[in-house]
């Protein structure tokens, strides 16, 4: 198999980069990077609660607690707009 010239690599990086391109790709989110300062013990409680319920770690844990809450507070609004319209 031929390899890519610098040129088509630099191409290729460049593509890959763009948000968009990345966006069409089926099962794939595009994601920030966040801080969040947590106390201490708030930290080894929840690596402690993450490894009992067999997360990796404390931070995919608490990412799913809050994709849960978000999505369960965004039904409620859209609830609360169609009894507001309805």
């Amino acid at each position: 198999m031929k390899q890519p010239s610098k040129k088509e690599l630099e191409e290729l990086k460049k593509e890959t980069l763009q948000k968009e391109n990345w966006e069409k790709v089926e099962g794939f989110s595009a994601t920030r990077p966040t801080s969040i300062r947590l106390p201490d013990k708030m930290i080894h409680d929840l690596q402690y609660l993450a490894q009992l319920r067999g997360e990796k770690s404390y931070q995919k844990l608490l990412k799913n607690w809050v994709t849960d809450k978000v999505t369960y507070e965004m039904e409620l609004v859209s609830l609360a707009k169609k009894k507001k319209v309805g």
